[in-house]
């Protein structure tokens, strides 16, 4: 793990902070503290825009917490960021509707792309890897490393956003009789936070309180390499996992978690693998995955091909 941390200074805005619930009969979609920037709005420092009102161009120019944070929220099956060995902050999101299937920035660049399936694959392994008591950020330096090795390098990118997921182990838990009764769920999109936001029958009353709000806003400025009392100046932890490799700080009210090594803060994931491992395991189901290749070095091979 991480043994001398480079500290980075505070920006506002990353990822994080993330998702707000609403159950409120009809559930509204969750909202999250990042930059306020919409798919069509240019976000490379070259000014390139898209005709397509869906779209989104990503070249070597762009900001990769700013591409972040452009990204829909129903589109975004998977988010983190992490401070590697060398210091360089690694960037990562999935897709659940486009055709690339995730985007890998180092230190804010575009470095390349996965393909749906190995993202798929990326995301379940992980998943597994975080089951009880363990978590994928115990060896997030080699997940990294792979990652990298595997994407494919890019220089420009055109994300074209349709609003509806492709994820089977979504559908599968949407369509479980529990959730039949949830009228709005099919409108709103089937990706986890919509998922999660209709299940959570307590976020309402807390959106609505300004505590809520104010720690919405201090989790948004965390970053990889800030010491943990800043996060805890934030909002206490709601929930802890101790292991051999680190410390999870989990923020279960708002879908996020945060791993910490030696009092920094190494990686911060959205949605929180921690909570989902713990209730809604099954997100991270694909059929026929060899679960014994779910390592920082097999990943890749976990999911069999599709035609």
């Amino acid at each position: 793990m991480v043994q001398q941390v480079k500290r980075f200074p505070m920006q506002a805005g990353f990822i994080i902070g993330l998702v707000s619930i609403v159950v409120m009969g009809c559930v509204a979609a969750p909202k999250a503290t990042i930059p306020d920037h919409k798919p069509n709005e240019p976000v490379s420092s070259s000014n390139t825009t898209s005709r397509c009102s869906n779209c989104l161009t990503v070249d070597l120019a762009s900001n990769g917490r700013q591409v972040l944070g452009s990204v829909p929220v129903e589109s975004a099956m998977d988010r983190f960021e992490m401070i590697d060995p060398q210091g360089r902050i690694i960037s990562y999101v999935a897709f659940t509707d486009t055709d690339i299937g995730a985007l890998i920035f180092v230190d804010q660049k575009l470095y390349g792309t996965l393909s749906h399936h190995d993202a798929q694959a990326f995301y379940s392994c992980r998943g597994y890897a975080s089951t009880p008591p363990n978590h994928w950020a115990n060896e997030a330096a080699a997940w990294a490393a792979s990652l990298l090795a595997h994407s494919k390098p890019a220089t420009e990118v055109k994300l074209e956003f349709s609003g509806k997921s492709t994820v089977r182990s979504i559908m599968e838990v949407a369509e479980s009789p529990f959730l039949k009764k949830l009228k709005s769920l099919f409108s709103m999109g089937s990706n986890p936070f919509s998922i999660l936001s209709s299940l959570n029958t307590v976020r309402g009353d807390i959106e609505m309180n300004d505590q809520f709000d104010k720690a919405h806003k201090g989790l948004s400025v965390i970053s990889p390499g800030m010491n943990e009392s800043r996060l805890v100046e934030v909002m206490r932890p709601e929930d802890v996992s101790f292991n051999s490799g680190g410390m999870v700080m989990a923020y279960t009210s708002h879908l996020v978690e945060y791993f910490v090594t030696n009092g920094i803060v190494e990686v911060i994931q959205q949605p929180s693998f921690y909570y989902l491992s713990r209730t809604r395991a099954t997100l991270f189901y694909a059929p026929n995955t060899q679960w014994s290749l779910c390592t920082p070095l097999h990943w890749m091979k976990a999911l069999p091909e599709t035609p």
